[in-house]
């Protein structure tokens, strides 16, 4: 298991492998009581199956295949958000990978709902070649998918309450180094960077806001 439980540190972790088509599971972050977490990427075969446990809230991110959610199918870049209390079985419908986040709610959590990729609704970025749907709006903490147009550069900034980047596709990029699909970055409170792509373009899951901020 990897533990990443110190925020001030900027993390980045190589699942490239998985991603690739290795089956398995490769946790990302695991952090201890009071803010229980646990954030993966896992690949399931044809059929496969599991739960959750209903105590945690729970994000769920179709990365590539076909997911059953309690009868439902969700294709590639849906996602799921299942609060506290409510119960559920995920089937692959075929051989698929998603990203799991599972952890203790920091601030009210109620409602449970899922998006379907195909239906997303896309609108224009903060620069030009950005496209930004939004998975979820909270009180301090925002989850979105981006794509990035190839040869796009989005202003310096600085992540209050932290970022996580989960890179779908394409080669995202910043001052410290490039990042191909399968890679997990997470920046801490406070930090700063200038993103950018190449020819290749990018599509990236975002978190912000989450971190600690003490």
């Amino acid at each position: 298991m990897t533990h990443h439980s110190d925020h001030s540190l900027r993390i980045v972790v190589d699942a490239t492998d998985l991603y690739a088509g290795q089956p398995g599971e490769r946790p990302l972050e695991q952090r201890a009581a009071p803010a229980e977490s646990q954030i993966s990427l896992r690949s399931l075969k044809a059929g496969e199956s599991m739960t959750h446990d209903e105590s945690k809230l729970l994000e769920v991110l179709v990365v590539r295949g076909l997911l059953s959610l309690n009868g439902e199918d969700l294709g590639p870049t849906s996602y799921a958000r299942l609060a506290p209390g409510v119960s559920a079985t995920f089937t692959s419908a075929e051989a698929s990978m998603i990203y799991l986040n599972e952890r203790t709610p920091t601030e009210p959590e109620k409602d449970s709902y899922a998006l379907r990729g195909e239906e997303l609704d896309w609108r224009q970025g903060m620069v030009p070649g950005l496209k930004v749907t939004a998975l979820h709006q909270g009180l301090t903490k925002h989850t979105a998918l981006v794509r990035w147009a190839p040869e796009t550069r989005f202003n310096p900034h600085t992540h209050v309450g932290g970022e996580e980047i989960l890179v779908l596709d394409g080669v995202f990029r910043d001052e410290h180094g490039e990042y191909p699909a399968g890679t997990w970055i997470r920046s801490p409170h406070l930090s700063n960077h200038r993103p950018f792509t190449g020819p290749e373009g990018a599509t990236i899951l975002v978190k912000v806001g989450h971190l600690d901020v003490a």
